[in-house]
C-alpha cells in the first residue's frame, strides 16, 4: 500500500478539490451568482474597514502607553545641573 510521507492524502485533496467546485458553482449561480458576489465583496471590505480601525486603535494605544511610560521615566530621574540651572534662571 502507497503512502504518502509528506503533505496531504489524495481524500484531502479530493475533498478540497469538491469544495472549490462548489464554492465556485455557487458564487457563478447564472440567477443569484452576482449577488453573491457582491456579498462577498462588501463583507471582505467590511472585514478590511474593521482591521484597518482596530490596527489604528491598537497603534494608538501603544503609543500612548509609551508616552506614558516616557514621562514617568523622565519624572523619576534627578535633574542635571543644566536643567537647575535653566529652571532657576527663568523663575524671579
Amino acid at each position: 500500500m502507497y503512502r504518502e510521507s509528506h503533505g496531504l492524502s489524495r481524500a484531502t485533496w479530493v475533498v478540497g478539490a469538491a469544495a472549490l467546485g462548489a464554492a465556485a458553482m455557487y458564487l457563478f449561480d447564472p440567477d443569484h451568482g452576482r449577488r453573491r458576489r457582491a456579498v462577498a465583496k462588501d463583507k471582505v471590505y467590511s472585514a478590511g474597514v474593521k482591521t484597518r480601525k482596530e490596527a489604528e486603535r491598537k497603534a494608538r494605544d501603544l503609543s500612548n502607553r509609551a508616552r506614558g511610560v516616557f514621562a514617568e521615566t523622565r519624572q523619576r530621574m534627578p535633574e542635571t545641573e543644566e536643567e537647575q540651572a535653566g529652571s532657576q534662571s527663568s523663575n524671579p
